[in-house]
Parts: C-alpha cells; sequence; structure tokens
C-alpha cells in the first residue's frame, strides 16, 4: 500500500471538520492563504491538499502553474465549503475540457 500524505488548508472550522477524521490541517485566513499553500509545495511533504472550492479560487494562479510545469504533486482535492457549492469547479473543469477539445463545450 502507499503513503500519501494529506493536508487540509482552510479556516478554522474547515480544518477541524478534516482533523476530526484523522487529517492534518493548517489555519489560514485569506491573507494567508497563498503563501502557506506556496509554502506546503516547496516543502513537499504533502502528496495532496484539501482546500474549499472558494479558496481553490484563491489560489489558482498557483494551481495552473504546477500544470504549466508539469508537476504532478500536490494534487488539490476541491471540495465545497459551509456555502454550499459555488459552481467555479465545474467552469473550470469545462474549460480544461474544452482546451483539451478544442472545441467548445456545452453545458446543460
Amino acid at each position: 500500500m502507499v503513503s500519501m500524505s494529506v493536508i487540509s488548508v482552510g479556516d478554522k472550522c474547515f480544518v477541524t471538520l478534516f482533523r476530526l477524521v484523522g487529517i492534518r490541517g493548517i489555519e489560514a485566513s485569506e491573507d494567508q492563504l497563498e503563501k502557506i499553500v506556496k509554502d506546503l509545495i516547496s516543502k513537499g511533504e504533502y502528496k495532496a491538499i484539501i482546500i474549499s472550492e472558494k479558496n481553490a479560487m484563491k489560489v489558482k494562479r498557483i494551481r495552473e502553474e504546477l500544470l504549466r510545469t508539469g508537476q504532478i504533486f500536490p494534487i488539490f482535492i476541491i471540495v465545497p465549503g459551509p456555502e454550499g457549492p459555488l459552481g467555479e469547479r465545474i467552469k473550470e473543469i469545462h474549460s480544461l475540457i474544452t482546451q483539451a477539445v478544442g472545441v467548445k463545450l456545452k453545458l446543460e
């Protein structure tokens, strides 16, 4: 079995939920979020970072840079936050598929 190190990043409530199931977490305010994510990536200790959909949009530039450079890890596990699904992740996936196939897809 392959061991995968996972960490959650977000506000106190978000991180506490993951700590309850045994996943480490770092509390981050909106101002700290980008710096913390960059630090986690540079240290290379974690293979997966769990982040809310809202916060994922705030570090989108960082995630795109990882894709451009071909870096596989860490993967970002993006989950809805307490506000529920925002639909931003669906738009992002739609855009990636459109780029991959070269045809604009219509979502219904």
